[in-house]
């Protein structure tokens, strides 16, 4: 974790306190405000080495603030907490895009704020020799390849059309002419087109769908099916919003956060110097002229460690956030 200013972390941890006491559970804590931060190795090795603190127990909730990152330690972490726990909710007062809305698909209840966002379940492929160091989404390619459908059957009209109104061909007659203009038109882009890729996207994108498909099971929700559909398909971009009311018109379980709560966690978030957090909020210091209390790990940040010899864990499938956030960490094989 970050090194950074400590009264800004004990502002922090005194108010997550505070929400955890008026909540009646314990909060864990995902943050990801730095261009370089998202779901991906650190976030899996904090979860993993403070098992301990997490226990076991009746409710817990996640306040989660993330770009994305990588679909498979977004689904272990939530399978993770959902083992644990009867009841699993995520506060999103700010962001909660791709990855970070992945999780959101297997929580009880998603409590979002006034300007909090979710986004589409989109998987990003980094490919540096065709498309340089920015990741592309195999989804572009799919709603190119509708968009030439659709423009073909225009065209199919269009000239069919012309020809029965300004020459008075037959319907029939006019769509046979219109078939060789057509094709002459769409064959030079079709044959561009590698199926093998093609193939190969398709299965990427159905990492999304799948792992969607897994974390609605977790809560049996009755629109599942609609809801995968939409978010790998139905958005025209990577960085779409999805906000309180879109996401509960798709049917995932989204509460409004009260007002005052949202303002205080959302001014906690921006006020912590440090790119990422993962964990509870820090136990008080000990107050003068007591005795400290004896060390212990409950109620501490964990700091992100990473066993001797371990790698992060990289992927060249991800989903990510924003357009350029959590871009730091690109897959390379």
């Amino acid at each position: 974790m970050a090194t950074s200013g400590g009264e800004s972390l004990e502002r922090f941890s005194r108010v997550i306190r505070e929400v955890e006491s008026e909540r009646g559970c314990r909060i864990y804590c995902i943050l990801h405000g730095g261009p370089k931060c998202h779901i991906c190795g650190p976030t899996f090795h904090a979860i993993f080495s403070g098992r301990s603190e997490v226990g076991h127990g009746e409710k817990i909730e996640i306040l989660l603030h993330s770009p994305g990152g990588h679909p498979e330690i977004a689904y272990q972490a939530m399978k993770f907490f959902k083992r644990r726990f009867r009841m699993v909710n995520i506060i999103v007062p700010l962001s909660a895009k791709s990855a970070a809305t992945l999780m959101c698909l297997g929580a009880d209840r998603i409590f979002m704020g006034e300007m909090a966002d979710l986004g589409p379940v989109d998987i990003q492929i980094d490919d540096p020799v065709n498309h340089g160091d920015k990741g592309f989404s195999p989804i572009d390619e799919f709603k190119s390849m509708e968009f030439l459908r659709e423009q073909a059957l225009e065209w199919m009209d269009f000239y069919a059309m012309t020809m029965n109104r300004r020459y008075g061909m037959a319907i029939k007659e006019a769509l046979k002419d219109a078939i060789p203009l057509v094709n002459g038109l769409m064959k030079p882009i079709f044959e561009q087109i590698d199926p093998i890729e093609m193939g190969s996207n398709r299965r990427a994108v159905a990492i999304g769908e799948e792992y969607a498909r897994r974390m609605l099971a977790l809560t049996d929700n009755d629109n599942a099916a609609k809801i995968v559909k939409r978010l790998v398909w139905g958005y025209p971009s990577h960085a779409f919003c999805i906000d309180f009311e879109e996401a509960k018109s798709i049917g995932l379980p989204v509460e409004r956060l009260p007002e005052q709560l949202d303002q205080k966690l959302s001014d906690a978030i921006f006020d912590l110097e440090r790119d990422d957090y993962h964990g509870f909020a820090q136990a008080p210091p000990p107050s003068q002229g007591t005795r400290p209390a004896r060390p212990t790990t409950r109620g501490k940040a964990r700091k992100q460690v990473r066993p001797p010899n371990v790698a992060p864990v990289r992927s060249e499938r991800r989903v990510n956030g924003r357009d350029g956030s959590g871009d730091g960490e690109r897959a390379r094989h």
